[in-house]
């Protein structure tokens, strides 16, 4: 059987066949919790659209019912393949909630962005930034605070309106592709179970990432936004935020760097040591100078800034020249 055949035989059944190839039921509620593939906490939300099985993961990425069948049972395609078939024909169907138009989502993002202005000092998310311990000698222009959006819970129902910091996802041919929320009350993250969503669109987001500031023949990147402007300011280099890991694994530079400096988060789990040098092998076969830089500590470049202590010798790093 091809990829098409499985995909097709299994659609619209894939809680019944995820089940029994051993997710749990609490996985597939369709609300956030923990990722049955990197088991990381509260990051994971099986959303089944349109009866593909399909997932997101803030540390795994995306995904398709077959990709999920195969981390978790940690078999070949082909394998997994015959025991989706095997299942499909046992289990019931079920009917998926109607997806919104790419037309419908374009112009949701349109409006979102139409409300929202560039960020500013003293606004929610200057004080947020900043009370994480970032300087902001100057202020991203992708960066932009919308004053109240609406946020839902997975059930559907309002949970309230927040001022958002918003960051324009740029595609690899430098078109926006997406916008990322940061959902904020007080100059802190808001106290909803998901303050970081990135908004619906229809179109693809591999490769893609936050522009924080202009490309230049050297390029740093990293998973999160604030991580991202810590290791700009650390270092005195651009750095893009990729969102997450598989984000990382994916990211495509512009035309013109020769250079990309990868500050990994330093993982327990290895997830963004991984992201990292699967990417800095990708790109270093197309030609490019890599560096690995992963922080001396458990975390992400920021929570270094934080500490007041990033060092700027004996760091850890792994170059490509």
């Amino acid at each position: 059987m091809d990829r098409l055949d499985v995909r097709v035989v299994a659609a619209g059944r894939w809680p019944g066949i995820l089940l029994a190839l051993g997710v749990s039921e609490r996985a597939l509620s369709g609300k956030h919790g923990p990722c049955p593939i990197c088991a990381g906490k509260d990051r994971f939300r099986f959303d089944d659209k349109d009866g593909r099985g399909t997932y997101f993961c803030s540390g795994c990425g995306a995904g398709d019912g077959v990709q999920l069948a195969m981390a978790v049972t940690g078999c070949s395609f082909r394998d997994t393949a015959l025991q989706i078939e095997r299942l499909a024909g046992s289990v019931q169907h079920t009917v998926s909630k109607a997806s919104r138009s790419d037309e419908d989502k374009v112009a949701a993002l349109r409006r979102v962005w139409s409300a929202s202005k560039p960020i500013q000092q003293g606004d929610e998310a200057v004080r947020y930034l900043t009370g994480r311990g970032l300087s902001l000698d100057s202020l991203p222009e992708n960066l932009r605070l919308h004053p109240s959006m609406r946020y839902c819970g997975d059930d559907g129902v309002l949970v309230g309106h927040f001022p958002t910091m918003l960051a324009t996802v740029t595609d690899t041919n430098g078109k926006a592709a997406s916008l990322h929320r940061t959902y904020l009350r007080d100059g802190k993250k808001a106290p909803v179970p998901e303050p970081r969503k990135l908004m619906s669109s229809g179109r693809p987001i591999c490769g893609a990432a936050i522009r924080l500031a202009p490309a230049s023949e050297r390029l740093g990147i990293a998973e999160g936004i604030e991580t991202a402007l810590a290791a700009s300011e650390m270092f005195n280099l651009p750095v893009w935020s990729c969102i997450s890991t598989s984000g990382i694994e994916s990211f495509e530079p512009p035309a013109g760097v020769k250079e990309v400096v990868i500050f990994a988060d330093h993982d327990l789990n290895f997830a963004g040591q991984k992201a990292a040098f699967t990417a800095a092998h990708r790109l270093a076969i197309k030609g490019l100078s890599v560096e690995v830089r992963i922080p001396p500590m458990v975390g992400d470049w920021l929570n270094v800034l934080e500490a007041r202590g990033a060092p700027r010798d004996g760091l850890k790093s792994t170059t490509r020249p």
